[in-house]
């Protein structure tokens, strides 16, 4: 999250989180009356763009001036990669869902530890322990949602304890402050870093244990995830292109954040053959989770 602190967005981001904490504390209706508008809308202003301009961080990757073989590549690839996962799921949803958490945590932690030197095995093993705590954060704090979603999305499964999914996801927290006193104990980070990460963390914890699972996703993946993922994109890609601003920035993500809403509507026309047990809910995750493995592999290579 170097963006938010260099940015000073990070104590705004903070304080949101924090808030919408003390809402669910002592108004949890409210929250549970707005939380489909609130998901549409702040999806639709930062979740989807953040992932919209994969092609255009193909082209800062590979040159500007690309090939109609490389550009006819890249949208093959692209399409081969949703289709593929799509069958996956279709076929194998258990083996989908899991395979979609690991990613989707590593891809979190990959945000919020990409500027940290650490070996790369070490790094990875930091990434899904982050990206695990938001993950089960939104679901293991909230089973009794959490439960009929995935029920929805892979079809009939145990039933397991709402105690012992909550003290699950209280472990994986305590893992996570046990790494990063690790972390400055060893050297690896300063003082400041330590105290900004324990309080993203606390924050984090108010906001997904007191808020339903729908309002802790959404606000984790478009406040924290997204709009940290699209500044640092900026960044990126104003090293070669100095006045690009967040208007060109939306504008090259809109066609692909359209193409993305039609297949959210196709999949929602398609619901009773492709998927008819699962929700509109579940569709938009499995929608999320295909085209998540192209984007992560394009990010994975910008921070290389």
């Amino acid at each position: 999250m170097v963006d938010f602190i260099n940015r000073n967005i990070f104590p705004t981001i903070v304080l949101v989180t924090i808030s919408f904490g003390l809402v669910g504390l002592f108004w949890s209706d409210l929250l549970q009356q707005i939380q489909y508008p609130l998901l549409v809308g702040l999806v639709l202003l930062i979740g989807l763009p953040h992932g919209a301009t994969d092609f255009l961080l193909f082209r800062r990757l590979y040159g500007p001036k690309l090939s109609r073989k490389q550009v006819f590549r890249f949208f093959l690839f692209y399409m081969i990669a949703v289709l593929g996962y799509m069958a996956v799921w279709l076929l194998f949803p258990t083996i989908a869902l899991v395979s979609f958490l690991l990613i989707s945590a590593y891809h979190f932690g990959q945000s919020n530890w990409q500027s940290l030197p650490l070996s790369a095995g070490f790094k990875s093993g930091l990434n899904v322990a982050f990206g695990a705590f938001t993950i089960g954060g939104a679901v293991l704090w909230h089973w009794k949602e959490g439960y009929p979603i995935v029920r929805q999305m892979i079809g009939d499964f145990p039933v397991w304890s709402e105690t012992i999914m909550a003290n699950i996801q209280w472990l994986i927290l305590l893992l996570n402050v046990v790494i990063l006193f690790g972390l400055r104990l060893t050297g690896q980070i300063d003082r400041p870093l330590l105290l900004s990460e324990v309080l993203k963390l606390a924050a984090l914890s108010v906001m997904f244990y007191f808020t339903p699972l729908l309002v802790g996703f959404t606000l984790y993946f478009t406040l924290w995830h997204s709009l940290s993922s699209l500044l640092d994109q900026l960044s990126f890609f104003r090293h070669q292109w100095p006045d690009f601003t967040i208007i060109n920035y939306y504008y090259q993500a809109a066609p692909y954040t359209f193409l993305a809403i039609i297949g959210l509507l196709g999949l929602a026309f398609g619901q009773s053959i492709l998927f008819p047990e699962a929700s509109l809910l579940s569709l938009f995750l499995i929608l999320i989770a295909c085209v998540t493995l192209p984007h992560i592999i394009l990010v994975e290579e910008r921070y290389k």
